[in-house]
């Protein structure tokens, strides 16, 4: 089930800037921890000892902790930021119901006189497809499973948007406003991109958008899941179909 909810930039904008938040105090503890291991290497005697190169090598160290901090998987900031997302409550929020996908795969043709909405998905998913070479058919096949196109649709997980992203994955897919129509198409086309690539089988990149890669991983294929395997069968069946 999908939900459309009003005030929901408020809680997504919060868990984005908690994430931002304990990955700056990761850089803090990394840049601690290089400040402490410079301090064993000796002098090298042709360098002066000066204030400006003093603030050089501060500048040099905050900004390498920072990029340490922002490309580890499993540091002390991912660990943090999964230990305190969990408090973030969505549910307080007014929510709205959607009428949910039909469970018999009975999707219509691709109508861009549908709404202004549609049309420019339409056009940012074809600039997607050209950058990331994933086939336009499969972009609207997870859009329909997804959010049935509705740019302001909120899972009760937290999936945010047209591509229904996780906060989490957005960022590091780049996407720096979740809610801007075109940087959630992007960075979900980015995510599918990143899966077929992994898996070299868009079957199994689907079922990993949808129940992750290491289910699928785990599996070896699309896991014995029914949500992820109608999922499959519903962005499989909107692909063979003509728009």
């Amino acid at each position: 089930m999908i939900e459309a909810v009003g005030n929901s930039n408020v809680t997504v904008n919060n868990i984005m800037q908690l994430k931002k938040a304990c990955m700056g105090f990761e850089a803090i503890m990394v840049e601690k921890m290089l400040e402490s291991m410079d301090k064993t290497i000796p002098e090298d005697p042709l360098l002066k000892n000066n204030a400006q190169n003093s603030i050089y090598k501060s500048m040099y160290i905050n900004a390498l902790s920072k990029k340490i901090a922002n490309r580890s998987q499993f540091g002390i900031g991912n660990l943090l930021f999964n230990s305190l997302k969990s408090y973030v409550d969505y549910k307080k929020y007014k929510t709205k119901s959607l009428k949910p996908l039909r469970a018999d795969v009975d999707f219509k043709p691709f109508n861009n006189n549908r709404s202004s909405d549609i049309i420019h998905i339409k056009k940012i998913v074809d600039e997607a497809s050209k950058k990331y070479s994933v086939p336009k058919k499969l972009i609207y096949g997870i859009i329909k499973a997804e959010s049935n196109f509705n740019p302001h649709a909120l899972s009760k997980a937290g999936a945010v948007g047209v591509m229904q992203l996780m906060p989490q994955t957005a960022l590091e897919m780049g996407a720096e406003n979740i809610w801007n129509i075109r940087e959630n198409v992007m960075a979900g086309v980015k995510y599918i991109s990143s899966l077929i690539n992994r898996f070299k089988n868009e079957k199994m990149a689907i079922a990993a958008y949808n129940a992750g890669p290491s289910n699928v991983q785990r599996y070896k294929g699309v896991p014995p899941f029914k949500e992820t395997k109608n999922y499959v069968k519903k962005v499989l069946a909107y692909v063979d179909n003509k728009y």
